[in-house]
C-alpha cells in the first residue's frame, strides 16, 4: 500500500477472538476421554483432533475482529505545511537567507534555517557579526558585517547542502521503555520513550521507495507489546514524518484458570493516566480503569456473570475522544472445576526436560500405559492411566 502526503493510513490490527465452541469441542472430547477404552492408541486420533479443532476455530477468528486505527503522514520538503510542520518551503528548504523577511524553512521543517538577523554569527555564510536584527548604524549592518571595517574579500554562489531521505516515527509506547523499529523485517537503531511514553525514531540512509516498518516495546514487566507495522512510499530528498503511532497497552493475567465467581486480576502498563478499556469478548463487557502516573493499571474482574468455559480479554487505551490506541494481545482464561495442576506436577510431566510439554512427551506417556511406573504416573495411583492424561493434557504447552 503506497501513501502520499497529508493521507491518512487505515491500520487493521487483527485480533483473535475466542468463543463459545471451544466450550464445546473441548466437552465433547472429553466425553470420549472419559469412556472405558483402554488401548491408548484409541486416543491419539481424538487427541490430534482437537487440537486442529482449536487450532481452525482460533485462526478463523483472528480474521473476524478489525479495528481501525489511524497515523498521520506528512512530507517535509513537498512546500506544504502539514501536520505539526512549522515551515515548509519545498526545495528552499535550509537555504541561508540575508534577512529576515526572506528568511526559510530549515531542512525538517522544524524551525527557520540560518539567516541574518537571527541573533547567531553563521560564519559559514560570511557573517561577522549579527546582532538580532536587519538594521544599519548599531555596529553590525543589516546585512550582518562589521560596520566599520570594510567588507572581506570572496564570495561566490552558496549552495544549500542536500536534504537527506529519511524517516521518522512518533508515537507512544511505555514510559522509559526500549523501542526496537524495524525496516522491512530487519532491526534498526532503537529509540527510548521518554517518561511521558512520547518516542521518537529515525531511520536514515534510505533510498526512494516502499518500506514496511515495524515496532514493538517491553513494558516494565518485561511483557512484549504486539508488533505495530506500516507500510509506505518513501520520498527521495525528503524527510517523510509519521506521528500517532500508539502501541497498545500491554495485558497479563495472575491466573488462566480460575473458578466461577473467583476474581480475575488483569493487569499491563500504557500511557500515564490514561483510560484504559478492558473487553471481555464472551459477552461484550466494558470494564474501564485509570493507569496510574507511570501507566501500570489493574482490574479485579469478577467472574461470577461468566459462564463456564473458555473466555478472554483484551485492552485499549483512550486520551481522548479522538486519540485512542487499537487492541493489543487477547489472552484467553477458563472458568470451571478444572483446575491447573501444581507447577511441579507438570515439570514432572515433561519427560524429555525440553521445557515444553507436547507431543513428544505424549508419545513417550503411551509407551507406559496401563502400567506400573512411578515416573510417567503422575497421580501416583500405581497405574499410567486416564487421571494421569487428563493431568498431561492441563500441563500442555504445545
Amino acid at each position: 500500500m503506497a501513501i502520499l502526503a497529508g493521507e491518512d493510513i487505515e491500520l487493521g490490527e487483527k485480533r483473535g477472538k475466542l468463543n463459545s465452541n471451544i466450550t464445546s469441542i473441548f466437552n465433547n472430547y472429553m466425553v470420549l476421554w472419559v469412556g472405558n477404552f483402554k488401548s491408548p492408541l484409541f486416543y491419539i486420533p481424538i487427541f490430534l483432533g482437537l487440537i486442529f479443532s482449536l487450532f481452525f476455530l482460533f485462526f478463523q477468528n483472528t480474521q473476524a475482529n478489525i479495528l481501525q486505527t489511524s497515523v498521520s503522514v506528512h512530507i517535509c520538503g513537498n512546500d506544504i505545511v502539514e501536520a505539526d510542520e512549522f515551515c515548509d518551503d519545498g526545495t528552499d528548504n535550509g537555504t541561508y537567507a540575508y534577512n529576515a523577511a526572506n528568511r526559510f524553512c530549515n531542512m525538517d521543517c522544524t524551525g527557520w534555517a540560518p539567516y541574518c538577523g537571527d541573533g547567531i554569527v553563521q560564519s559559514l555564510y560570511g557573517e561577522d557579526c549579527d546582532d538580532g536584527n536587519n538594521v544599519s548604524g548599531d555596529g553590525c549592518d543589516a546585512v550582518c558585517k562589521v560596520e566599520e571595517a570594510p567588507p572581506p574579500p570572496g564570495g561566490g554562489l552558496y549552495v544549500p547542502p542536500e536534504v537527506p531521505t529519511k524517516v521518522i516515527l512518533k508515537g507512544k509506547a511505555y514510559p522509559d521503555s526500549r523501542i526496537h523499529i524495524l525496516k522491512d523485517g530487519k532491526e534498526v537503531t532503537p529509540t527510548k520513550a521518554n517518561s511521558q511514553a512520547d518516542f521518537k525514531g529515525e531511520i536514515t540512509d534510505l533510498t526512494a521507495g516502499v518500506y514496511t516498518f515495524s515496532l514493538w516495546a517491553e513494558d516494565k514487566d518485561g511483557i512484549k507489546s504486539i508488533t505495530y507495522s506500516l507500510t509506505f512510499r518513501v520520498i527521495a530528498n525528503a524527510i517523510t514524518t509519521v506521528s500517532g503511532i500508539f502501541l497498545p497497552p500491554t495485558i497479563g493475567l495472575d491466573k488462566s484458570t480460575l473458578r466461577k465467581g473467583e476474581n480475575l486480576n488483569i493487569f499491563g502498563q500504557a500511557v500515564p493516566e490514561v483510560q484504559i478499556d478492558v473487553h471481555i469478548l464472551s459477552l461484550e463487557i466494558i470494564e474501564r480503569v485509570w493507569a496510574d502516573e507511570i501507566g501500570v493499571w489493574l482490574l479485579s474482574f469478577d467472574t461470577q456473570p461468566l459462564e463456564e468455559g473458555s473466555h478472554s480479554t483484551k485492552a485499549r487505551f483512550q486520551i481522548n475522544a479522538q486519540e485512542k490506541s487499537g487492541f493489543g494481545k487477547a489472552l484467553a482464561f477458563y472458568i470451571g472445576e478444572i483446575m491447573v495442576p501444581p507447577e511441579e506436577v507438570c515439570l514432572r510431566a515433561d519427560f524429555n526436560k525440553d521445557g515444553r510439554v507436547n507431543l513428544v512427551d505424549f508419545s513417550i506417556f503411551l509407551c507406559w500405559w496401563e502400567k506400573d511406573n512411578s515416573q510417567y504416573d503422575l497421580n501416583q495411583n500405581g497405574t499410567v492411566d486416564l487421571p494421569d492424561l487428563s493431568i498431561l493434557l492441563c500441563c500442555w504447552t504445545g
